[in-house]
């Protein structure tokens, strides 16, 4: 978030119309420097500034919750200043329509939370920490493959 806070500003200073979209993993708003840019880019009232929280409580090893939980997340973006829409991750309309919505919002960075679930649709994936960085056994490959064709025929519907 620090570096797209630096870039947003950079292209504020060249005048150019340009956004900066940084996507965040929960587990990474364990960082100090997350919580530095937070404050900062309300302070220099970053506009072209969109964070986009994957808010779905796994981290490569465990939940948040039992890492390093950070409660009342929502209010904690709105009290350095966070324009926060919540919304369902998983959701194209509400994705395009908080995009929508953080680009027309002028008086600073919004932050979008986005609700997932780590692994969705996968079943054998679905909520487990495992599949931060694992890889599938050709058994899970297959799984997943036919999950992906499934999706694809739902949108193309």
């Amino acid at each position: 978030l620090s570096v797209s806070l630096g870039v947003a500003l950079g292209l504020r200073l060249d005048e150019s119309d340009s956004r900066v979209y940084a996507i965040l993993g929960d587990g990474e708003l364990a960082e100090g420097q997350i919580w530095e840019a937070v404050m900062a880019a309300n302070v220099y009232k970053a506009s072209n500034l969109t964070a986009i929280i994957d808010w779905n409580g796994v981290q490569a090893t465990s939940t948040t919750a039992e890492i390093f939980p950070i409660e009342n997340l929502v209010e904690k973006w709105k009290a350095f200043g966070w324009n926060v829409i919540e919304i369902d991750g998983h959701d194209m309309v509400q994705v395009l329509e908080a995009l929508d919505a953080a680009k027309a919002y002028t008086d600073g960075p919004t932050a979008i939370m986005a609700h997932t679930v780590k692994g969705k649709c996968f079943p054998f994936a679905e909520g487990k920490a495992k599949y931060h960085n694992a890889a599938m056994s050709e058994q899970e490959y297959e799984i997943a493959w036919q999950c992906i064709e499934n999706m694809k025929k739902e949108v193309e519907a």
